[in-house]
């Protein structure tokens, strides 16, 4: 609670006044107490496809070419999911904010309803996906191992989306412990199930990397159960009583959810398709470059997590400090957040390339597989430089509810602009020798620079925007 009361005294001064200008050390403090439990959830999220990642690659090439391309599917499907129901966030944090505890009961109540055809779809998606591996040019062994790691996704993803409703409806009142607490305990569980599945081991079944695809099945179903038993029986919870008197479904407010969840959805796919596409591109180039690629994202991804938790908490701050009426502070607090994200990010870089080789080595015993990937890491760090701040930009905008121009901005840069760019280059002779997947890198890095680049250009104009109309407004400049 420091960051709130911090965030009221400010209220109360002069927003013009030098000295009621926290230093830009307390603004990273109060933005990293934030960021942290976002940080340290999304993680271990995060984490749980790594270790799928790490266990595949003590198997094989295929193995682990063959994770990379199932996990692919299952990204861009859950992604769009994630989009959706993080709308119901803000919905309850307004309600909470009002103290209408019987509306945030019978908006997370529309949001479960809203939850059923959302994994009957997830469950369609599956299958499509499935479908597609098929037409892919790849090896029988790769086939078989990423088709039976998806199968289970078909009951992983019936629960998907509840778990997102208890998630965000946690968040949307300010109790992330839960989120914490229990995607911590499923990145341990993870871990010992992928172990157990994977290699055989405390009796079970020597499943390959299909077994990782039962061990998020039952790690997706122990998250569920944790969170609507949580919802139950937790002291800040019964307040809300959350399942008391269950309503019918009721199509305009899940309408309300979709009108909202859905632009969020296609800005996040729009950054995020592009690097799950990468894979299906690179397919029939063999195993040991999907493999160096997998290697290569995933540690990348688990780095990203840094700067879109500290985008998460830009975005919370931002629209406190507008709200209060005080954009100065808004700006000031942006100013604050890219320069964080950019110390963070020159650590996580520098760390990438002086440990890219002793990484690599750890995913995979291959040489060939190890030399490509180290060799991807300078790639990633140069990503990660220009990344954070497009993602710090995006989530900036999200603060001033300025959500159609960067959803523009995406499209153009990773589509219109970088695709093309990054298909010639990696499968065509137009530019020279073909690069392969490094030119799919090259790609990526042009995308994110030019999507950075206009987001803080679009940002500038926003937040000076928004002190031009303080300073015009009658009631801050009476006659």
């Amino acid at each position: 609670m420091t960051y709130i009361k911090k965030d009221i005294s400010m209220s109360s001064q002069d927003p013009q006044s030098a000295e009621s200008r926290p230093r830009f050390i307390d603004n990273a403090r109060s933005l990293l107490r934030l960021a942290a439990p976002l940080i340290m959830g999304q993680i271990a999220v995060m984490g749980m496809t790594v270790t799928d990642i790490y266990m595949a690659g003590q198997v094989d090439a295929d193995t682990l070419a063959a994770l990379q391309l199932g996990g692919s599917i299952w990204s861009m499907i859950n992604l769009i999911v994630i989009g959706i129901m993080i709308a119901n966030s803000p919905i309850v944090g307004s309600f909470w904010g009002a103290g209408k505890l019987g509306e945030i009961r019978f908006q997370f109540q529309q949001v479960l309803w809203l939850a059923v055809p959302l994994g009957l779809v997830i469950i369609g998606a599956v299958l499509l996906g499935i479908h597609f591996v098929g037409q892919l040019d790849i090896s029988d062994n790769v086939y078989r191992i990423t088709t039976g790691y998806l199968y289970p996704f078909l009951i992983t993803g019936l629960m998907f989306p509840a778990f997102f409703a208890f998630r965000t409806t946690f968040e949307g009142i300010g109790d992330t412990r839960p989120v914490l607490v229990f995607n911590s305990a499923a990145f341990l569980l993870n871990g010992i199930l992928d172990y157990a599945l994977v290699f055989g081991k405390f009796g079970l079944p020597a499943l390959g990397g299909i077994g990782a695809g039962w061990a998020t099945m039952v790690v997706m179903a122990f998250l569920v159960t944790c969170m609507a038993i949580y919802a139950q029986r937790s002291t800040s919870m019964k307040s809300l009583n959350l399942y008391h008197e269950f309503a019918a479904p009721n199509l305009k407010s899940m309408a309300d959810t979709l009108r909202l969840g859905i632009p969020i959805a296609l800005n996040i796919a729009a950054e995020f398709s592009f690097f799950a596409v990468i894979p299906f591109m690179i397919a029939h180039l063999g195993s040991e470059m999907l493999a160096a690629h997998a290697i290569a994202i995933n540690i990348d991804s688990l780095a990203f997590m840094v700067p879109l938790g500290i985008a998460q908490a830009l975005t919370i701050k931002i629209s406190h400090a507008q709200g209060r009426g005080n954009p100065r502070e808004a700006r000031m607090i942006c100013l604050v957040g890219f320069k964080l994200v950019l110390i963070l990010a020159l650590i996580t870089s520098s760390l990438k390339i002086l440990l890219r080789n002793d990484i690599a080595s750890l995913f995979t015993p291959d040489p060939s597989v190890q030399i490509i990937a180290a060799n991807l890491f300078f790639f990633a760090a140069t990503l990660g430089m220009v990344d954070c701040l497009q993602m710090a930009g995006s989530g900036a905008l999200r603060g001033y509810k300025d959500a159609k121009i960067p959803l523009v901005i995406q499209v153009i840069a990773f589509w219109v602009i970088a695709f093309p760019i990054a298909y010639s280059v990696a499968l065509t002779d137009v530019w020279g020798p073909p690069l392969g997947v490094y030119g799919f890198w090259m790609g990526t890095v042009i995308a994110a620079s030019i999507a950075a680049i206009c987001l803080i250009y679009r940002w500038n104009l926003v937040s000076k925007r928004e002190i031009q109309k303080f300073n015009e407004s009658p009631v801050n400049n009476p006659a």
